[in-house]
Parts: structure tokens; C-alpha cells; sequence
């Protein structure tokens, strides 16, 4: 009896042990992110403005698509009052937002790759919205119509977006940080996600790259994994490219901005086309 016993703790204890190197593979490490952004994701939801305002958004995942491109799904972030505080004002930010797919033995996103299409790069969406109902990132008449975009209060999203909330956990310095742009085209009255009156905006970036070398362990590496590609310098300023569409939602005074960020131009036309293109947009009574 004894001898069937410790046979059976060893054959338990060797499966423990394969388990637990099977989930340490660096091919295993997205299904750690996936687990741990759904459950995570799934907490902002109900703080995010799509909820408290009624806003249903949804936007398609790298899933859409047959490439090695973008991450599974798309996930939510609620940073609750500190947009606000960045900003200087009684402003609320809701994001939607993807990265780059893992590299399965890499163990680790493409927002790593420094030679990857997909390099610091995000596709989603920021919903934002002023206590006082004007239009954020809008110039506006009397009657809160709007009647252009404010390209500095658009670039603050973008910029406390991507510095604060993703570059910060890599090391990023304020005195290092770096993000710069120009507009290179403006559209206005866009249909877009099945809706009319959106503006577009085309922009050229200067920004920090998130390619960099661990020195330790950060709350972001189990979503993006361990970054695991060589880098000259960490976290070196890139040329990106940028796109936003944007439009005021009227009956509920929240901003709406669809957003893409590539290292390469064919990847950002292709995002927008094959998925981001694809989201709907509607409103809850």
C-alpha cells in the first residue's frame, strides 16, 4: 500500500513539475496575458464611460485577421481621475485599446521588436469627457457644436496615454521623454464605423520606442511579457505613424477618437481597413 501511495505522489509531482515548466515556456506566455487582461479588462469595464454613460463600442481583435499582427482581443482601461489631474481639469478618460501579437518563442509582444511593423504600436480607442459638457478636443460654438479639432488637447490624450501609462513602467525619465508631431492631413465630415460627421487626422510622431532591456520585474511585463529582442538603446525615439478619427457624441457630451499607431505606414492602412474600420458604435437610452 505504501509503495502504490509514493508511486502515485511521484507521478503527481512529475505532472506538477512538466505543468509548470509547459506554462513557463516562452510559447505559453500569451495565454498568461490573455487570462490576466480578460479578468482585468473586464473590472475597468464597469467604471468606463461606455458603461456610465451608455455607450456601446465594440472593436474588433487581431483575431479578425489571419496575420500575426495584433493581440487577440481588445481590452479597457479606466485610469479614473489622473487624466483629469494631467490635464488640469475636470476630465474623464475611458480606453479601449491592442497591441502587438506575442511572438510564441519570444515569449513577448511585438511592441518590442524594433524591426517589426507593429514596434510601439496601438490601435483602440479614447473616450473623454468634460464635467461641464463642452466638446474635448474640439473648438466649439455656443451651442457646442463643433466647428474644428484642438490638435494639443487631442495630442494630451495620446501623450499621457502612451508615456504615462505605458512607457512609465519601462523606465521612461521625464527628462527623456520625447513626443513630438505634425499633422500632415485633416479631413472633416468622415463617415466612419457607420456614422457620419468624424473628423480625420493624419499625423508623422516622434516618439520613445518601447524596445528596452529588463533590469526588473514591472506590473506591464505580464501583459506584454518580458521584452526579449535587442536594442541599441533602450527605449530610443522612433518615427511613427498616426492616425485619429474623431467626433463629439452629442446627446451624451463624450469625445470619441479611434486611434492607430504604427512603425510602418501599410501596417497602419491595413489596421484601419481590415479591423479598426470595422467597429460599431451605438448609443444606450
Amino acid at each position: 500500500m505504501i509503495r502504490i501511495i509514493e508511486k502515485v505522489l511521484l507521478i503527481v509531482t512529475v505532472i506538477l513539475v512538466l505543468v509548470a515548466l509547459l506554462l513557463m515556456a516562452p510559447f505559453n506566455k500569451i495565454f498568461l496575458s490573455m487570462t490576466v487582461m480578460h479578468f482585468y479588462s473586464d473590472s475597468c469595464e464597469k467604471d468606463a464611460l461606455t458603461a456610465t454613460e451608455g455607450i456601446e463600442l465594440n472593436i474588433p481583435g487581431g483575431d479578425a485577421t489571419s496575420e500575426r499582427d495584433w493581440f487577440p482581443f481588445v481590452m479597457t482601461f479606466h485610469p479614473g481621475s489622473s487624466f483629469g489631474e494631467y490635464v488640469g481639469t475636470y476630465t474623464s478618460l475611458s480606453i479601449l485599446y491592442n497591441f502587438g501579437d506575442f511572438v510564441p518563442m519570444k515569449g513577448c509582444s511585438l511592441l518590442y521588436d524594433p524591426d517589426s511593423p507593429y514596434y510601439s504600436s496601438f490601435y483602440g480607442a479614447y473616450l473623454v469627457k468634460n464635467r461641464n459638457g463642452t466638446p474635448y478636443g474640439f473648438t466649439y460654438n455656443d451651442d457646442r457644436k463643433t466647428t474644428g479639432i484642438e490638435e494639443e488637447e487631442i495630442a494630451a490624450v495620446a501623450r499621457f496615454d502612451y508615456q504615462q501609462l505605458v512607457l512609465r513602467d519601462f523606465g521612461l525619465s521625464y527628462a527623456d521623454a520625447v513626443f513630438d508631431f505634425e499633422v500632415s492631413e485633416l479631413s472633416e465630415n468622415i463617415s466612419y464605423a457607420g456614422i457620419d460627421g468624424w473628423y480625420k487626422i493624419d499625423a508623422g510622431l516622434t516618439v520613445n520606442g518601447c524596445g528596452h532591456e529588463k533590469t526588473q520585474f514591472t506590473q506591464s511585463y505580464l501583459q506584454y511579457g518580458i521584452p526579449a529582442f535587442d536594442v541599441d538603446e533602450n527605449l530610443k525615439p522612433v518615427q511613427m505613424y498616426g492616425r485619429i478619427y474623431g467626433k463629439f457624441i452629442e446627446e451624451k457630451g463624450v469625445s470619441v477618437f479611434f486611434y492607430i499607431i504604427t512603425a510602418d505606414k501599410t501596417a497602419l492602412e491595413q489596421t484601419d481597413a481590415e479591423i479598426l474600420s470595422k467597429s460599431t458604435l451605438s448609443l444606450k437610452r
